[in-house]
């Protein structure tokens, strides 16, 4: 038997500039940036300078800043060697100029004679072998300077400066960096993507959140990480590697991103730089075969034992857990180092409250980052309100939302919308612009178990996050472990939760009773369970998710709350396939310029595994490329529409339609059968049909279905279940006047058909050849019927079908462009397979009239084929229709085989009504 997998990259897409002649914005740069330093020493002299930076009562800093010099990129105190009375100097440094009593300089215009040694004005000892000497550096690939500052060793940095690393008597000097490389900005694009079925524009949207930057020099290779969160509640994890490529007029920025549904950000991360380097090398396969090799062969491992390797140019692990959520390490050191304890609880509880928050940051990879490492922090609980890792511009309207959010941005953002709790991250500050009221003992409790992780606090490391491949450092930087940060927060959430399953009575929650077991912590429950976070979980237990792992698993832990809650199984290394070489010889080699912005179909290869038919049920389809992927695509619409318009229908109130509701279930199984691809919105509105008639064991039905088909789990498809029920409170009163189908006579079903004739009209407006049903569904894959032949007629026509319905004449679209509020395109659609739609109008079966007179016609379909199949004959879309429609088809030929066009004022011929 063979094994089915599941992809775990969804999409890897390249970005790039649209158009490097169309600026997007042109950026306010600084015309001035700091070129040199001028050291003020004596007392005479500070006393009289006070308007320059301070060091001591005896040192001061003139700070020269200039456009047409080279720009200051470091600033540092050495010793350097004496030797024969000059100094010896490194190459990459540049001495600063000492003015001493306002007569005296020292090492002006880099003159290295030794002169004076700043030893003495910090009251150290000279040996006459070395001289303390400030010195700069001009480093063309950094970032220049526009102003420093003097800050205390405890002060916090104030919000866009920077932290050197030496020390001066207990002080820091820190620098703000100058505008002079942005100065311009280019909207973007996603310029080619494998496989080339999903694009979605908001991947690049959020790659570059404030346009593609054009640099005056190249820049190191940097990567981001951002969250996706589609109107379903899914999560998209991206992770993108952004470079830059040489133009005419610099170098702009461009991007490789991969997309998970499955948080790996680091493994991402590591892939993306594997792929780099081999653009860069000279290499035996083209870039193709490797990007097919992560997205179609990079399989999640099938069993919580198994831990699958990828050998690249580092070995890469991929585990997964059924018990808890994963996340990467690097989020949790991001986390530690930017924030101290304190902070981090305290941001924790506003996330717990529901509080408006706002992440500032000079980098949005440390806002995403630190939204990565709290978003697992709250497991049990899930987060299921506005969340966003880094804001563009053109969505700053969610800052003004009245509803909770967590969202990344930047200053900028942050000081035009100051109305939430704003974490400065560069700094290490809250701002509370809304009040966090935590009882003081929990929280001090809480501060003293994270005071082990007080180390990890390391506001320096702000300069290499995001860094891809960051430099060597001469002190290691010890490594976080995640897992025993999760066990402090996971212990507290037992601490919170313990014995609540004794509270839930059938469907009811006893909340008095359950505050009332909990009489020392009152004060932050009462308010905490009326917070969606809570009450989600609750609602999550008691209905929906009584098979989730991870909650099973949360229960357990409840039994056990001071045991080891974070531990994996011993694992079994497996390796993943490796690219494959077939049809490349080892002697011709792939090398590149520039990173390709458009990938060669021909070099990819097909995958070597078998997937499940379902794997990642819901993407829609937009770009299916064979005849029968376009028409199941199509068919799958018109259940996708009943599904819309049920929910239209009774959400009206007008008509009671519980059966339907229940029938919903069986069509959902019709669909599975088929192979067709099931969407989102079907779920979401199956839901919210559940919720009005209060059907919570067909709710799980459906829940259900999608566990089977392998469906993640989908938060907002639950929550539109509850919403619907608490809107339904508001309106209980339905109305029921209107008289269902069945009940109607028979008399007044033949004076309805009188009244409401169908009647189809599939000729050429030009030529006059008529057209089969089987036609208008080969027409799918194309948007309209098109009048082509293999002999002598056809006029090259295209044209649309007509339905008329009481003389009003409607263009009969495809399913996939048919609106809900269209009811004649969707009633004959839901006839065509057999779907009941006394919702749309009471109507009998036999509503729909179509002419008995069909003229034999034979049609060249050949230019449709795509397919790789060269057996193809001209007919195969006419197999393929009857391979998706067959049983329809059969359906229809049976009614049209005993139906007469019924006499009166309706009784047209087709071909009259277009002449």
């Amino acid at each position: 038997m063979n094994i089915l997998y599941q992809r775990i990259y969804n999409q890897f897409s390249i970005i790039a500039p649209s158009n490097l002649t169309q600026q997007l914005e042109s950026i306010q740069i600084d015309k001035e940036y700091i070129t040199n330093i001028i050291v003020i020493v004596g007392t005479h002299e500070c006393k009289k300078k006070t308007h320059h930076l301070r060091i001591n009562d005896q040192m001061l800093l003139k700070i020269e800043k200039d456009s047409t010099k080279p720009p200051i990129t470091d600033l540092s105190f050495y010793y350097l060697d004496i030797h024969e009375q000059k100094l010896k100097l490194n190459n990459d440094l540049n001495i600063c100029t000492i003015q001493e009593d306002d007569s005296k300089w020292h090492y002006q215009n880099g003159n290295l004679d030794f002169t004076y040694d700043l030893s003495k004005v910090f009251g150290y000892q000279s040996n006459h072998k070395t001289a303390l000497i400030l010195c700069y550096k001009t480093d063309p690939m950094q970032d220049p300077w526009s102003d420093l500052i003097l800050i205390q060793k405890n002060q916090v940095s104030p919000e866009g400066f920077y932290k050197l690393p030496q020390s001066i008597q207990n002080n820091y000097l820190a620098y703000s960096l100058a505008n002079t490389y942005h100065s311009v900005k280019y909207q973007y694009e996603i310029t080619d993507s494998y496989p080339q079925n999903n694009d979605k524009p908001e991947v690049a949207m959020f790659c570059f959140p404030n346009g593609i930057s054009l640099y005056r020099n190249n820049q190191f290779p940097k990567y981001n990480h951002y969250i996706l969160t589609s109107e379903t509640g899914e999560r998209t994890y991206c992770t993108a590697l952004i470079f830059c490529e040489q133009n005419l007029q610099g170098f702009h920025e461009m991007a490789i991103v991969l997309s998970s549904h499955y948080c790996y950000s680091e493994q991402s991360l590591e892939l993306l730089k594997n792929l780099y380097q081999i653009y860069i090398a000279k290499n035996v396969l083209p870039l193709e075969r490797y990007i097919c090799n992560i997205v179609d062969e990079i399989v999640l491992p099938q069993d919580p034992t198994e831990t699958y390797i990828y050998n690249g140019s580092k070995q890469i692990f991929f585990y997964q857990s059924n018990c808890f959520p994963l996340c990467s390490n690097q989020a949790f050191q991001c986390l530690f180092a930017m924030l101290n304890k304190k902070n981090i609880v305290l941001l924790y509880f506003a996330l717990l409250y529901e509080k408006k928050i706002q992440l500032i940051s000079s980098k949005p990879v440390i806002s995403s980052l630190v939204i990565e490492a709290l978003l697992t922090l709250l497991y049990p609980f899930e987060f299921t309100h506005i969340l966003i890792s880094s804001l563009p511009e053109d969505l700053e309207q969610y800052l003004e939302a009245p509803l909770p959010y967590l969202i990344g941005i930047n200053k900028k953002q942050a000081e035009k919308y100051p109305d939430a709790i704003q974490v400065f991250l560069d700094s290490n500050n809250i701002k509370q612009s809304q009040p966090i009221d935590v009882p003081e003992d929990i929280f001090d409790k809480f501060v003293l178990k994270l005071k082990e992780f007080d180390k990890y606090y390391n506001p320096q490391l702000i300069d290499t996050i995001g860094d891809a491949f960051p430099m060597p450092r001469e002190d290691d930087i010890e490594m976080i472990d995640q897992y025993q940060v999760r066990e402090v927060f996971l212990r507290f959430n037992i601490f919170l939760l313990n014995d609540y399953k004794k509270y839930i009575d059938k469907q009811n929650f006893k909340e008095k009773l359950f505050i009332k077991s909990k009489q020392r912590i009152k004060n932050f429950l009462e308010p905490f369970m009326e917070t969606r976070l809570f009450n989600f979980f609750i609602q999550e237990r008691m209905q929906l998710s009584q098979n989730d792992s991870q909650l099973e698993y949360f229960d357990d832990c409840l039994k056990n709350p001071k045991g080891d809650h974070f531990t994996l199984p011993v694992q079994i290394f497996k390796d993943y396939l490796q690219p494959n070489d077939e049809g490349f010889k080892k002697e011709k080699h792939f090398q590149y310029c520039t990173f390709p912005l458009k990938l060669n179909d021909q070099f990819f290869s097909k995958p070597r595994l078998e997937f499940l038919k379902h794997e990642n049920p819901f993407s829609v389809h937009l770009f299916p490329k064979t005849q029968i992927d376009i028409l199941r695509f199509e068919l799958s619409h018109i259940y996708k529409q009943w599904f819309r318009c049920l929910v239209y229908k009774i959400e009206e109130g007008i008509i009671e339609l519980m059966d339907l509701v229940k029938y919903s279930i069986h069509l959902l199984k019709e669909m599975k059968q088929n192979n067709l691809y099931i969407d989102s919105d079907i779920f979401k509105n199956a839901m919210i049909a559940c919720a009005h008639y209060k059907m919570n064991d067909l709710a799980l039905q459906f829940i259900q279905q999608m566990r089977e088909l392998g469906y993640q789990k989908q938060i907002q498809i639950y929550q539109y279940y509850f919403q619907t029920q608490q809107n339904n409170k508001k309106q209980k009163n339905i109305k029921k006047n209107t008289q269902q189908t069945g009940n109607l006579s028979s008399g007044s079903l033949s004076n309805r058909q009188a009244e409401y004739k169908f009647y189809l009209d599939a000729k050429c407006p030009r030529c006059g050849r008529r057209y089969v049903i089987e036609d208008i569904l080969a027409s799918f894959v194309k948007d309209h019927l098109e009048c082509k032949s293999n002999g002598t007629l056809g006029c090259n026509n295209t044209f649309d079908a007509q339905l008329y319905f009481n003389d009003e004449v409607h263009y009969l679209k495809k399913p996939s462009k048919v609106e809900k509020s269209n009811k004649v395109n969707n009633m004959f659609y839901f006839y065509l397979i057999g779907l009941p739609y006394k919702f749309i109008k009471n109507q009998s079966d036999d509503d729909i009239v179509y002419s008995s007179k069909k003229i034999p016609i034979y049609i060249d379909y050949g230019d449709f084929y795509t397919d790789e199949n060269d057996d193809c004959n001209v007919n195969y879309i006419q197999k393929v229709v009857h391979e998706v429609f067959g049983m329809f088809l059969e359906r229809m030929k049976d009614i049209i085989s005993k139906q007469e066009l019924p006499k009166g004022k309706h009784q047209r011929r087709v071909s009259d009504l277009s002449d």
